[in-house]
């Protein structure tokens, strides 16, 4: 796909979602898609297998969840909160697209 024109963009160029393409969010993503279809990781899960903080990973959920990349749920069990976090079918899709244009964008670059 071209870049938009008026971008700056060289056309033919390979274009990277930028939302799945910032460090942090590549790495939520991958973890969620880890997971067989339709399985769901704990909020907690993945602040620690990430390594972040409660706000940093919040503000990276929400900016994935609005662009229909993933879906956060919460629900008690036992009388406490769960916040889980899962991706969307649109969000596979995403991440799909993601990967065959940075392994485009891989193939054009010089080898050393």
């Amino acid at each position: 796909m071209d870049p938009p024109e008026g971008s700056g963009v060289t056309p033919g160029a390979v274009v990277l979602d930028e939302t799945i393409h910032q460090p942090t969010r590549l790495r939520i993503m991958t973890l969620l898609l880890s997971q067989p279809e339709g399985g769901r990781l704990a909020y907690g899960f993945v602040q620690g297998a990430l390594d972040l903080t409660g706000g940093n990973l919040t503000t990276h959920l929400r900016r994935l969840e609005r662009a229909g990349f993933l879906v956060i749920t919460k629900e008690f069990r036992d009388r406490r909160p769960r916040t889980w976090v899962e991706a969307t079918a649109a969000g596979r899709r995403a991440f799909a697209v993601y990967l065959e244009n940075l392994e485009r964008a891989l193939g054009r670059a010089p080898r050393a």
